[in-house]
């Protein structure tokens, strides 16, 4: 037994047809936006982008960024491309501040923290990603070779 008859001779649609039809593009509409789809299940990065080329290494001096003198200090070096660098236990690190996940540079969230304002990652102070709203990988680590001096520092990919 049909529902509803539509104007048009010969097409009939049933509203359980219509109700069918239209969830499954409303949830076809939804995963094309999230870029899901895949079976990823929301745990993966949907793309992974690759480290920063720098063709020159970059010149660091660390005396203009105070804040690495301590274990714990972060501070942004370069803008082009977006970098930072931040004194561990083991020494000076530098990484790329570009997410992992879709190349959206990630915000300085407070004193050990960085995170993604597209979806929510959240990385320490040293670039390693440590959890929120999507699952993806690490801030791309760069090369940090510090001069016999300890006054500078060459960042390269």
């Amino acid at each position: 037994m049909r529902d509803h008859v539509s104007p048009c001779r010969g097409c009939t649609v049933t509203r359980r047809e219509f109700v069918s039809q239209a969830t499954l593009a409303a949830v076809a509409a939804t995963l094309a936006a999230c870029g899901g789809g895949g079976g990823s299940g929301g745990t993966g990065p949907t793309v992974v982008q690759k480290p920063p080329t720098i063709s020159t290494p970059l010149i660091i001096t660390l005396g203009n960024f105070p804040v690495l003198a301590s274990v714990g200090g972060v501070a942004r070096v370069s803008s082009q491309p977006p970098i930072a660098m931040a004194r561990t236990a083991a020494g000076l690190v530098a990484f790329s501040l570009e997410c992992t996940h879709q190349g959206t540079v990630v915000d300085f969230n407070g004193p050990v923290a960085f995170k993604c304002p597209n979806h929510g990652a959240e990385f320490a102070f040293d670039g390693s990603w440590t959890g929120g709203q999507q699952s993806t990988s690490s801030l791309f680590r760069l090369t940090v070779t510090p001069d016999s001096t300890g006054t500078t520092a060459a960042i390269s990919s």
